[in-house]
């Protein structure tokens, strides 16, 4: 598994054949893709997940994943087949710094249900399918461990 993976409208990308970036001034996110034969110009701009590359005169979205991102979407998924009361479970410790939704509110695949802050940055936990909120087992200001039962979905 590598480190990251490129999706461009949700299909996975992988580099062409002979191609290679390098960088003009990195800091500001400018390069060029190279083959030996050619040069084209590219501007990469963007933070975290969410990144726009312009090549040629387009500006294409581009999502990037970790291999934990990964790993989470893809259990996300399987949880979004079994039927039933799922519990929402935190994926790493911290505190719970805002709560997104009520008991009764109907939520949809991937919408936002609480935030969890660690080692200072927020981490938005989202729901794993869709289904209504029957019961929310922490407040904002409640420290959570891993594997702590967040909220649970019918």
């Amino acid at each position: 598994m590598s480190d990251f993976e490129v999706r461009i409208g949700g299909e996975r990308v992988t580099p062409a054949d002979g191609w290679r970036l390098e960088w003009d001034d990195r800091e500001r996110g400018a390069g060029r893709l190279l083959n030996g034969h050619e040069a084209i110009p590219v501007l990469v701009e963007g933070a975290a997940d969410e990144w726009v590359v312009t090549l040629r005169g387009r500006r294409i979205s581009v999502a990037v994943q970790s291999w934990r991102e990964r790993l989470l979407a893809e259990v996300a998924t399987s949880a979004a087949v079994a039927a039933g009361p799922v519990d929402v479970r935190a994926t790493l410790p911290g505190l719970v710094v805002g709560v997104a939704v009520e008991v009764g509110a109907e939520v949809g695949q991937g919408d936002p249900l609480l935030t969890i802050e660690a080692m200072k940055m927020q981490n938005e936990v989202r729901a794993p399918r869709p289904g209504r909120v029957i019961e929310i087992a922490v407040e904002p200001g409640a420290k959570v461990a891993t594997g702590a039962v967040l909220l649970r979905l019918e």
